[in-house]
């Protein structure tokens, strides 16, 4: 609605303008009565600002449309003597037509479509009435600056003869240009509000994009979301991170001090992940679920799942020496990993999609990461991972002496036990 306040600033100002216009050209016989319709003018135009928000705006815009128009047309008629020979006399000057223009187009700053076409239909209405009252008034003017006509109608075509135009073109003219003038306006504001609609809703995609993928997927999936919607399977390096012992603790603190710590815990995380290449599959409670290879594999996927892994590892310990010289209550982290094929794409309903990562891969990491308690380690990842590692440039040799082989170990849920490679914490 921002738009209708600088409509009415706008409004206040070329008011002004004109009342110092009217200070410097309008007799004093004329001014009192301009003065006062210019003050009406600005209290008309408070009332519709001041309805912006109410249920029945648009009846109100209207009204008040209609109001300015009446004002415009009788203060561009307001004679100085009669009526009827000002009435002709404004209709050869076409001020009045000139400053409905000025009032439409004015119309423009609500940024509102409607109002643009409720004022120019305003405006049309009052250059009918103008005319009407134009052809009136010839019917009553014996003579005018020396013309003599049999008829309304053919006094007015004598008037204008040194134009060359009949006057019912004249006027229909002046109709078709308030018609026309409306039209642009409407249509250039509804096609900037859709520009912007489009561009509002393009920076919300990309937002929820950076929920999930560092910033530079973001940056490729921003002009193409829609390929997310098509499934496929490919490898991946699926990691799970979790808080040891953090739903025993949750109890014993306040909510609001749960929820601060959780996302303190996310800010260190999460900037790791992405800083590896890693995605943000979904948050799950206090940890999360990352995959290397979505939406995108490549070539360095199980590497740099393992340099992250290590990386939040030891991230985490060493944010949690720093709250135990505090006086806070330590944090320590699980953390699963496993390499294999996955499958990709949008879940959930159309108005609620969620880029996600299923299959076999997903549910053995999360099954590693549980175990890491149970075998005392930081990170649990499977013999597959580190081949994959290997092969893609290797691990360095500060990562390998941190490596410790526990042999196949058995799984649940999943066919055939699994070599397992523990990195303990430092």
């Amino acid at each position: 609605m921002s738009g209708f306040a600088f409509a009415f600033k706008a409004r206040g100002i070329a008011l002004g303008v004109v009342v110092i216009w009217l200070v410097l050209s309008s007799s004093l016989g004329r001014l009192p009565f301009l003065l006062g319709a210019a003050a009406l003018f600005f209290v008309i135009g408070w009332i519709a600002f001041r309805s912006r928000n109410s249920p029945h705006m648009l009846v109100i815009q209207a009204l008040c449309a209609l109001a300015d128009v009446a004002i415009i047309v009788l203060a561009s008629h307001l004679p100085e003597n009669d009526w009827y020979t000002w009435a002709l006399q404004t209709w050869m000057r076409r001020s009045a037509f000139l400053y409905l223009v000025a009032y439409v187009a004015s119309s423009a700053l609500t940024f509102s479509v409607k109002v643009v076409l409720i004022s120019g239909l305003a405006a049309i209405v009052g250059q009918l009435a103008s005319f009407a009252f134009v052809l009136y008034s010839a019917e009553h003017v014996d003579s005018f600056k020396g013309f003599i006509a049999n008829d309304a109608y053919d006094l007015l075509r004598q008037l204008i003869a040194m134009q060359n135009v009949d006057p019912g073109i004249f006027m229909v003219n002046q109709i078709v240009l308030l018609a026309i003038t409306t039209g642009l306006i409407a249509g250039a504001i509804w096609r900037a509000r859709r520009h912007v609609e489009r561009a509002v809703q393009a920076e919300t995609q990309r937002g929820n994009l950076g929920r999930y993928f560092s910033p530079n997927v973001v940056a490729r999936l921003a002009d193409d979301v829609r390929a997310l919607d098509a499934g496929r399977s490919q490898n991946a390096a699926v990691l799970f991170i979790d808080v040891v012992g953090s739903t025993r603790r949750m109890e014993e603190y306040p909510p609001e001090q749960v929820i601060a710590a959780v996302r303190a815990f996310h800010q260190r995380v999460v900037p790791v992940v992405f800083r590896h290449g890693g995605s943000i599959d979904k948050f799950l409670g206090d940890g999360l679920m990352a995959v290397f290879g979505a939406p995108e594999s490549r070539p360095e996927d199980a590497r740099n799942a393992v340099l992250c892994a290590v990386d939040v590892l030891d991230t985490v310990d060493r944010w949690s020496a720093r709250r135990v010289a505090r006086g806070q209550v330590p944090v320590s982290v699980g953390i699963g990993l496993h390499f294999g094929a996955v499958i990709q794409g949008n879940v959930g309903i159309a108005d609620r999609l969620e880029f996600t990562t299923i299959g076999d891969t997903v549910n053995v990491a999360s099954r590693l990461e549980a175990m890491t308690r149970q075998h005392g380690v930081g990170i649990l990842m499977s013999r597959s991972v580190i081949d994959a590692a290997e092969r893609q440039g290797g691990l360095t040799p500060e990562i390998k002496t941190r490596l410790r082989d526990l042999g196949p170990v058995a799984i649940v849920g999943h066919d055939a036990p699994v070599q397992l490679i523990a990195i303990a914490r430092e």
